[in-house]
């Protein structure tokens, strides 16, 4: 599977509004990454996670990489629990088109 650029096919923006329609019944946050793995969208931190994250941020990014990992492995949605025991949803984000799929990054919070 190749990967592609987020901007060539969706603005962050666009999916994360997507995505808030998704999450905010269930007060989940919306966060997206590019390709590479690098945060370039979210709405909202929960108060929970800005608490562990600040004791914990070696875990917390070790934790989102293995998502991450997953995700670009498995191609399909999941749903993970964190070492906090926080639930996340990763859902990867590819476009197919006739017979190349293009892996763009990963939706989820």
């Amino acid at each position: 599977m190749e990967k592609g650029k987020l901007e060539d096919f969706f603005s962050p923006e666009e999916i994360g509004n997507l995505l808030r329609k998704f999450s905010s019944p269930i007060n989940a946050s919306s966060m997206v990454w590019n390709q590479s793995g690098k945060l370039v969208y979210y709405d909202f931190v929960t108060p929970y996670c800005k608490e562990i994250y600040s004791a914990a941020p070696s875990r917390c990014e070790e934790d989102r990489r293995k998502r991450f990992k997953r995700a670009l492995k498995e191609r399909k949605p999941f749903v993970h629990r964190c070492f906090a025991q926080k639930i996340n949803y990763l859902i990867p984000l590819i476009v197919k088109e006739k017979e190349r799929e293009v892996f763009i990054g990963v939706a989820g919070g």
